[in-house]
């Protein structure tokens, strides 16, 4: 091919001496460009190091200076201990570009780790599968987080097999599996000046000052920008890397600093000692088993110090720093961390807002470990479950927070098998078991529960209506952060609900009903599976006997949105459209105005895109109802306060009214065939008695509005004598000229 090639386009070959020449060229080329590097360099800190510089020439200088860190080359010595000297200067923006460039050198100077390959089917025991199934397998359970074989001593240690990404294993393996080699196979650790390089040698000159370390420790203790400083990852990545490249080496000069600083509650220490912390937990990576037995007890107390003084403030950095911690890292590996965790987080020290930051911290922590910790889920349901009947609203939002993420691996996809982490179905099927006193009540349920914990025993109605709180707050977690809709079991909570959560909007509702109401408006939205639409019609349905029209009311705006979010589902299945033609139809002549008005709307939404269809069969119903007979106004006596009309026949033919009113609006943009005649036929009932009037009235206004735009062309749709009637109806004479 090379041949043909040459050939082709008269090329000829390069010979032996000719390549020889190029990789010369190439290699003094290099030199050049690295020399020019280093003389770049150099000339930048000569000029940043002139005492008669200006600030504002320095700061670029120095900004200058962090731009030439390469991924190729190690900084120049003199450049390194620049930037370490300027991790304490004076000014905060020097500081804050020597924290990143600092950072970026201990990158530069990270010493390469040693892998080896395993074959994960060994490892467990099991023959390779033919296909590929996601999920908790025979084959990747030795992943798991198990107490009863956590690596708590040297050789469990340095025998178990941790593999810190954790994606690895839970839908397939990679082809070549690496893993970390065992600590003996790694680098040196606990390296003594002498062995260290050049470069080295002056971090660990500056770090191992208890002054200059002092000094670098108050200025991160810095109030920043009041109010909006957090969890800085720049600072996290500067210790990350100290601890990984020196081990253990500056620890007895911090720690002096960190217990001190974990003491203090204030808010730039308390963020401090967490960004410490962080670094420490993800540095110590490839520590060997003692240095990180003993880095856990010096870290147990801490943080149960730092957590026992967490605040308003500081409670998002705590959790970002368990969150950073467990990143990417086996959970066998962080077993004091998760243990330290799970230590009655509501132990009530502290009050509630405590209680809610500790979930808070642990959520974080087991949020990052996703499918490989069903052991640690399972014991904190286990904990959390009696606990449900939280009074303080904050906990309440927490606990429904943690449970979302407690649920969250609990996923129905082809070709995944069951988690073992816990079940959305099971524990949606024991609250089932304890909202029964509320459920089983028709009358609307009214909160009567206050922001304090009651002493003494509390009734069925009383725990019922705390436990209803905190399951509200997690199924509105789950709405936005789940992998998967509402379970069947969750479906049947809808009639309760549909009691609770209120007609109208009005932020001075309690807790309860504005809950309920949004908690209704996300599930509304949720995906429904073919399997589940009998079962939520069904619920629909029972709903729509409630004695109270609240819930009715509620019921139609619920099926408006689900059938808008699901309608291709609801399209496959002819049934279930003639079961909500069949349910709205019927609210339709629903005793209360309110409820008719919304059947009426929903008919309207359900026609205008085409999910029911204006049929012989719908309209002659309508007309039926409209034709009901109500009986001649008779002379008033004077003891008589209304007229003798019989509600019934009123409704009915209210119901007709309405039909015909939701089939014309559900054409704003064109008159139909059948448009016409339905016109007409609600044109004779202008003078009926209240609210068909007002109906007849509202339809006519809303028909003259849409369709004003292009009323030449729909009037071609009218005979002479309707447009007639239409004329005197709607509009002054001069409207339609």
């Amino acid at each position: 091919m090379q041949k043909s090639m040459n050939s082709h386009n008269g090329w000829t070959p390069l010979s032996p001496e000719e390549i020889q020449l190029g990789m010369q060229r190439q290699k003094e080329r290099n030199v050049e460009a690295s020399q020019n590097y280093e003389n770049l360099v150099n000339k930048l800190l000569d000029s940043v190091d002139q005492r008669n510089l200006p600030w504002k020439f320095e700061h670029i200088g120095v900004g200058f200076l962090s731009l030439l860190l390469r991924d190729d080359r190690v900084l120049p010595v003199r450049a390194i201990k620049f930037f370490v000297e300027c991790l304490n200067h004076d000014a905060l923006v020097v500081r804050k570009m020597a924290i990143s460039a600092v950072a970026g050198i201990l990158k530069q100077l990270k010493r390469p780790h040693r892998k080896m390959s395993i074959c994960p089917f060994q490892i467990s025991g099991i023959h390779q599968p033919s296909n590929i199934q996601a999920g908790d397998r025979p084959d990747n359970q030795w992943l798991h987080y198990e107490s009863a074989s956590l690596p708590k001593t040297k050789q469990a240690w340095e025998s178990c097999c941790f593999v810190e990404k954790t994606h690895w294993g839970y839908y397939t393996w990679p082809q070549n599996m690496e893993i970390y080699a065992s600590a003996a196979q790694q680098p040196k650790l606990g390296r003594n000046r002498n062995e260290l390089s050049e470069a080295e040698q002056v971090i660990y000159d500056h770090f191992s000052d208890p002054k200059f370390v002092e000094q670098l420790i108050k200025f991160l203790s810095l109030e920043d920008r009041k109010g909006k400083d957090k969890f800085n990852p720049r600072r996290f990545c500067l210790f990350k890397g100290l601890f990984r490249n020196f081990d253990d080496a500056f620890l007895p000069v911090l720690k002096p600093h960190l217990e001190r600083l974990a003491v203090d509650s204030h808010e730039s220490p308390q963020r401090c000692v967490a960004e410490i912390i962080a670094g420490l937990i993800r540095g110590s990576k490839h520590w060997t088993f003692e240095k990180v037995e003993n880095l856990w007890k010096l870290l147990c107390p801490l943080l149960r110090t730092a957590l026992s003084n967490i605040t308003v403030e500081t409670y998002n950095d705590w959790g970002t720093c368990i969150a950073t911690s467990c990143e990417s890292r086996d959970p066998r590996k962080l077993h004091w961390l998760f243990e330290l965790l799970l230590e009655s987080p509501l132990s009530g020290e502290g009050g509630s807002f405590v209680d809610a930051c500790r979930l808070y911290v642990l959520q974080g922590g087991l949020a990052q470990q996703e499918w490989r910790v069903p052991e640690l889920l399972h014991r904190l349901l286990k904990y959390l479950e009696p606990k449900l009947t939280q009074v303080y609203k904050n906990v309440r939002e927490r606990i429904g927070s943690v449970l979302t993420y407690i649920f969250m691996i609990d996923v129905s996809l082809p070709n995944t098998a069951p988690t073992k982490s816990p079940h959305v179905h099971e524990f949606t099927s024991r609250i089932l078991e304890k909202l029964k006193p509320l459920m089983e009540v028709d009358e609307e349920i009214q909160n009567h529960v206050m922001e304090e914990n009651g002493v003494g025993d509390e009734d069925e109605r009383t725990q019922g209506i705390k436990l209803l709180k905190t399951i509200l707050k997690w199924l509105m977690a789950s709405a936005g952060r789940a992998f998967s809709t509402a379970v069947t079991e969750q479906l049947q909570l809808l009639p309760l609900f549909f009691k609770i959560a209120p007609v109208e909007n009005d932020n001075s509702y309690d807790e309860l009903k504005r809950d309920s109401k949004m908690c209704l408006s996300l599930m509304s939205q949720g995906l429904l599976y073919p399997q589940q639409v009998p079962s939520v019609l069904q619920v629909l349905k029972q709903t729509s006997r409630s004695s109270s029209w609240h819930a009715r009311y509620t019921v139609l705006t619920y099926l408006q949105t689900m059938v808008f979010y699901n309608l291709f589902i609801f399209l496959n299945n002819e049934e279930a459209v003639n079961d909500i033609q069949w349910l709205v139809i019927k609210l339709l002549e629903d005793e209360q105005l309110e409820v008719r008005e919304m059947a009426a709307t929903t008919l309207s939404g359900l026609l205008q895109c085409h999910f029911l269809v204006m049929d012989d069969p719908m309209q002659t119903h309508f007309e039926q109802l409209c034709k009901r007979r109500l009986p001649k106004k008779r002379k008033r006596d004077l003891s008589t306060v209304v007229d003798t009309i019989p509600p019934a026949d009123l409704v009915k033919r209210h119901a007709g009214v309405l039909g015909l009113s939701a089939c014309i609006l559900s054409s704003p943009y064109d008159v139909p065939t059948w448009m016409p005649q339905l016109l007409m036929d609600l044109s004779a009932h202008l003078n009926d008695p209240q609210p068909i009037e007002m109906t007849v009235k509202k339809t006519l206004s809303n028909f003259r509005r849409t369709h004003h735009d292009n009323w030449q062309e729909h009037k071609q749709q009218f005979t002479d004598d309707q447009l007639l009637v239409l004329t005197d109806l709607l509009v002054s004479p001069c409207y339609y000229a």
